[in-house]
């Protein structure tokens, strides 16, 4: 069934009565303003501020105003880990990720992301791989620079329909994929990164125009 995303009013209120035998078009509403809330309005979705040692020209590296420009210090020229807890919903099936960045590229290290998706089980974010995730190659998807002051970029995984993914190592970027199995769960997105100072991440559910009932 298509799913609208327009504004679209209930039915009258009279024809709805407790009692009363709904059928037709005014059936058809319901249905069609329920698709609509479970399907669009309550999809998931989560933002996270990165902005600790992320200095900038005038305070904290921000996604969202100030500054335009990050420093890449020389701790970030190592791996480095970032777990964020993502609460899916039933109809979670594909994950979209933005991120912004500044990633310095240097003679020991090439910049890189790694996205991966995990489960919590045991309260833990090293839980099952449920994805075994993407990568962000340097100068192929995401774009570096020999100086540690860098302007903050924006990188995305697109809104593809995926079907369930089966490679046993990083994929070119793509959306994650949840398992039916832990649709409704905390889920763990699992980032790995050198020589990249990571400013911000948003994740959300991707909307589907067209679903099966």
């Amino acid at each position: 069934m298509l799913i609208p995303t327009g504004f679209a009013k209930l039915p009258n209120d009279e024809s709805c009565y407790n009692g009363v035998v709904l059928m037709g078009g005014v059936v058809g509403q319901i249905a069609s303003g329920l698709a609509q809330l479970s399907n669009v309005k309550s999809l998931g979705e989560a933002h996270f501020q990165v902005n600790h040692s992320l200095w900038g020209q005038t305070g904290f590296g921000s996604s969202t105003g100030g500054n335009g420009g990050l420093i890449v210090l020389a701790s970030y020229k190592s791996d480095r880990e970032y777990n964020f807890l993502y609460q899916s919903t039933p109809l979670s099936t594909r994950l979209a990720i933005v991120f912004k960045y500044a990633a310095f590229e240097n003679a020991s290290i090439v910049p890189y992301v790694k996205i991966k998706l995990r489960s919590t089980s045991g309260n833990s974010y090293s839980g099952t791989v449920l994805d075994e995730g993407i990568e962000f190659e340097s100068g192929v998807h995401i774009e570096d620079s020999y100086r540690q002051y860098v302007a903050a970029r924006e990188a995305f995984t697109g809104c593809e329909l995926i079907d369930a993914p089966t490679n046993l190592v990083y994929d070119p970027p793509r959306p994650l994929f949840v398992p039916s199995a832990n649709r409704g769960e905390l889920l763990n997105v699992q980032i790995l990164l050198a020589s990249v100072a990571l400013s911000s991440v948003h994740i959300y559910d991707i909307y589907e125009a067209e679903v099966t009932p």
